[in-house]
Formats: structure tokens, sequence, C-alpha cells
């Protein structure tokens, strides 16, 4: 299982960073379609209960005219803060209610449309959100994803050195507040420190500051992904990266982070 992790994980790397410095904006956003859409809208309807096939292939387009729909209000005046704003106030409301006491915990199949509506947003903001990033500048993805990922290894090392009391215990047993605290410290340290080296529109103390919100939504969509394949009495949302999962196992804290980011970069902008 190590070995096929570790291996997956390098020629994820791989393909990811040649995907991002390689690829034109437009081609990128096709790939990044085909991909949020697709196999995301699959991973999606399994977590929401949408079995008929026909239904899954509606949801499927569903998403995609949804992902349109915001490339386009992206380049409009203002569009960039209004869809990223809502998003971001959306994830900072949810954060707050996963971890509160009494809430989070399953309660059957009446919450399937909530369900479905919750995925095909993360999925469609983060298809925005990265394409429009990636337009701007292919580096501040791979920044991102440089401060997320330190994020959730500083968390899994510390939750799992300090334990204390844990983060939600009804939906990821084995989150704790300790291991957050590991993951604020990790994303602060690398956000400010690679500020300048990738040219960001931010100062350090600034990407400082704008971590703290990437992590703490980063925390929440893997929350969010951790309770629905509890309700589904799944482990993983698919089988399709070996010793990883699925996408959405991959994508939940990186797709929660990169409107929350996208925000950022734009007011900095100005625009």
């Amino acid at each position: 299982m190590l070995k096929s992790r570790v291996l997956t994980s390098l020629v994820l790397a791989a393909v990811v960073l040649a995907a991002l410095l390689l690829l034109p904006p437009l081609a990128l956003t096709v790939l990044l379609a085909l991909i949020f859409f697709a196999v995301g809208g699959w991973e999606s309807s399994a977590l929401a209960g949408l079995r008929p096939l026909a239904a899954i292939v509606v949801w499927i387009l569903i998403l995609a005219l949804f992902g349109a729909v915001l490339l386009y209000l992206l380049h409009r005046p203002g569009g960039e803060v209004l869809v990223f704003g809502v998003a971001t106030a959306g994830w900072l409301l949810l954060s707050a209610w996963l971890v509160a006491p009494g809430y989070g915990r399953p309660r059957g199949e009446e919450f399937q449309p909530i369900k479905l509506l919750l995925l095909g947003a993360v999925l469609a903001i983060g298809f925005a959100a990265i394409s429009w990033l990636h337009a701007l500048d292919p580096v501040w993805v791979i920044y991102l994803i440089l401060v997320v990922a330190a994020a959730d290894i500083g968390a899994f090392f510390t939750g799992s050195r300090v334990g204390g009391p844990r983060l939600a215990p009804r939906i990821s047993p084995g989150k704790t507040w300790s291991g957050v605290a590991g993951g604020m410290v990790a994303g602060v340290v690398v956000a400010g420190l690679a500020a300048r080296p990738f040219e960001l529109p931010l100062s350090p103390g600034q990407a400082a500051l704008v971590a703290l919100a990437l992590v703490a939504v980063s925390i929440a969509g893997d929350l969010m992904i951790s309770l629905m394949k509890r309700h589904r009495q799944l482990k993983d949302t698919s089988a399709l990266l070996p010793g990883h999962g699925g996408l959405l196992d991959r994508l939940d804290s990186l797709g929660a982070a990169a409107p929350v980011f996208a925000l950022a970069i734009a007011l900095a902008r100005g625009a």
C-alpha cells in the first residue's frame, strides 16, 4: 500500500507540474474540465446516491454548464471578487458548522440534494479558480498546492505525535485540534517564505495571513468529503488513484482553498 501510494504521488506530481507549466491556458482549462466534471461528477454522484446512468450523465452536463457560467462571470467587471467572495464566505460558514458540537453527524438520506449541491459547488468553483489562476501565472497554482500540501503534512505529523482533543469526532475521529495548529503553522511558514520567490502580488506577511484562511477551508473541504463518505459507508470516493482513493479524496482540500486564494489574488490586483 505504501509503495503504491508513493509511486502514485510521484507520477501525479510529475503530471501536474508538466500540465501546469507546459499547457497554454485554454488547453489546461479543457483538461481541468474533463477531470473535474467527468471524473469528479461521477464520484460526486456516488457520494450523493445518484444511481441511474442517465441521471449521472445529466449531472455531469449540469456541472460543465455551471463551470462555463463561472468562467463567463470571471471575465466580467468585478466578477472575480463576486464569485470567489461568495465561495469564500460559504466555505468559512461551512467550516464553523462542521466543527460545531453536535453538528456534522450522519443524518440519513434526506440530505442527498444538499450533498449534490455542495459537491457541485466544490468542483465547479474549484475548476474556475484554478483555471483563472493558471491564466494569470501557472506558478501561482503551484504555490497554492505547496501551501495546502504543507498544511496537510504539518497537520498529520503534529496530530499523530501530539494528539489531544478531537476536531470533529463524529466526522473524522483521527483529526485533532493539535493537528489543526500544526497545519496552520506549516501552511503559514511555507506561504510566507514562498511569497517572494513565486512573485505573488502579496507581501510575505499578507501571504501568511491568507494562509490561515486557506488552511481553515482546506480542512473544511476534507471534513465535508469525509462526512459524505461516512454517510455512504465508503473508505474512498473511488479506486481511481492506487493508494490514494479517488479524485475527490485528493481534491477536497485544494478545491476548497482555490477560490479563497483566488479572492486574495483578485483583491491584491485591484480586480
